[in-house]
């Protein structure tokens, strides 16, 4: 997967891009990044990542089993990042808008528009809730 573009659309390869993030070898230093990196762990079903980067005051409205099954019926096809609100690395909240296409299990085109909000604890950004449009 080496040349591969990251799945989170950042026009960088996945193993320099969201790929150190999912394994843990960096933290993510925005909210949006964040966020792409929550994407792209949706589109490799790396639920572990997904859990864990979900603050754990919200973590237990998340069931592992159903982010996998969707992680892995889903044919994720493209991110769309369409605003930020603070979430730098100054910032200690965020918010951030976005579309992430996908084909669903029976091959039907979707797509998935969100305002996340996120929250930077003990130095680390997690998403804490979504509203879905």
């Amino acid at each position: 997967m080496n040349l591969k573009d990251c799945y989170c659309c950042s026009g960088k390869t996945f193993d320099v891009c969201c790929k150190p993030f999912i394994e843990g070898a960096h933290q993510a230093t925005t909210a949006e990044q964040l966020m792409r990196s929550r994407y792209t762990a949706y589109a490799v079903a790396a639920v572990d990542y997904i859990i864990r980067t979900t603050h754990p005051s919200t973590r237990n409205q998340y069931d592992a089993a159903s982010i996998r099954a969707w992680a892995e019926s889903s044919q994720w096809q493209k991110l769309e990042v369409l605003n930020t609100k603070k979430g730098t690395a100054d910032d200690i909240t965020g918010k951030v808008e976005f579309k992430a296409y996908f084909k669903d299990s029976q091959n039907n085109n979707c797509v998935h528009h969100e305002l996340s909000d996120f929250l930077k604890d003990g130095g680390n950004w997690f998403f804490v809730k979504g509203i879905v449009f």
